[in-house]
């Protein structure tokens, strides 16, 4: 059977200042994210916060780029700066069309935002963020998974009458 070739896929990580910021602006974004990345192979996660969206995209190089070109001409983003921008052969949020992810809940504070820490990491930095967090979900889904199928029955499945 002929082996199938790895499709090279590429990264664009950025980040950018919101500009009107609000859940129902969040939503929007989300919304539009998971109607239009599935038709075109892009995935990826949103971080989102009042000062700062940090959001790494992946998928085929030339729809990436067209979904980046698109935030780049989005009125709800200031200051867009690439962070990291690369070719691989593997995705990191292979099962998200546009994963959420609330800027509260990250390890920064506001002041670092503020100061422009994220905006300012290296490459391996802003790769490591999403990295972790995919680990992270790989985790949590693992475990809960593994809870459930232990809470089911060993016989297949089939529930008997005792």
């Amino acid at each position: 059977m002929p082996r199938k070739e790895a499709t090279q896929l590429k990264h664009i990580i950025y980040s950018s200042r919101p500009l009107g910021f609000g859940d129902k602006t969040v939503e929007q974004i989300l919304s539009s994210s998971r109607k239009n990345n599935p038709s075109v192979e892009v995935t990826g996660l949103l971080i989102y916060g009042a000062d700062l969206y940090l959001q790494l995209l992946e998928g085929p190089s030339t729809a990436v780029e067209q979904t980046f070109n698109r935030i780049k001409s989005d009125a709800r983003h200031d200051n867009i700066r690439i962070l990291k921008e690369s070719s691989t052969n593997r995705r990191i949020f292979a099962s998200w069309t546009m994963r959420p992810q609330d800027l509260r809940l990250m390890m920064w504070d506001e002041d670092d935002i503020k100061k422009g820490l994220v905006e300012n990491f290296s490459p391996s930095q802003a790769f490591n963020v999403f990295d972790n967090l995919s680990r992270e979900f790989d985790q949590f889904i693992y475990l809960h998974e593994t809870k459930w199928q232990d809470s089911q029955p060993s016989n297949g499945g089939v529930y008997t009458s005792p």
